[in-house]
């Protein structure tokens, strides 16, 4: 079968609970450096450094995009974290998905890829990956609901 590459991406910006723990770690980190600045603890300048390793752990994550590239049966996802790095987040075999939802369904494990208010758009793909059911919730591109709705059963 003669099957084009499929490619589409998912924003999945930042979550509130994320942009308020950017905010608390460097008001925290600035509150620490005021008092090891006053007192010269070396407590504080610890605990100064795990709060400025944290802001900055939380910011390299703070803007998340999801890849999807489909071909020949298999499927890739990867997140790219403030437009510059990449990381593979998994690989599967459209043949390991069970079905496909046009919900969230949450099954023994669940990996989201999507941005969870963008409900029009999001699709859980049941697998079995390494013996465990998975639900992969993703947001889905027309032309691979299509495919899936072919290959897979879709409800």
């Amino acid at each position: 079968m003669n099957e084009k590459p499929l490619e589409w991406m998912a924003q999945c910006g930042e979550s509130v609970g994320h942009k308020f723990g950017r905010i608390a770690a460097l008001a925290a980190a600035v509150a620490m450096f005021l008092f090891f600045s006053i007192s010269g603890s070396i407590i504080s300048l610890i605990i100064l450094v795990l709060f400025g390793v944290l802001f900055a752990w939380l910011q390299t994550h703070a803007f998340v995009e999801y890849e999807f590239n489909y071909f020949s049966d298999e499927m890739d996802i990867s997140a790219i974290y403030n437009k510059a790095r990449r990381k593979k987040k998994m690989s599967l075999k459209i043949s390991d998905v069970e079905y496909m939802v046009k919900k969230i369904e949450p099954q023994q494990v669940t990996k989201y890829f999507c941005n969870k208010n963008n409900v029009s758009e999001i699709y859980t793909m049941v697998a079995n990956i390494q013996d465990k059911r998975t639900a992969i919730v993703i947001e889905a591109d027309p032309e691979f609901v299509k495919i899936m709705q072919t290959k897979r059963k879709v409800r």
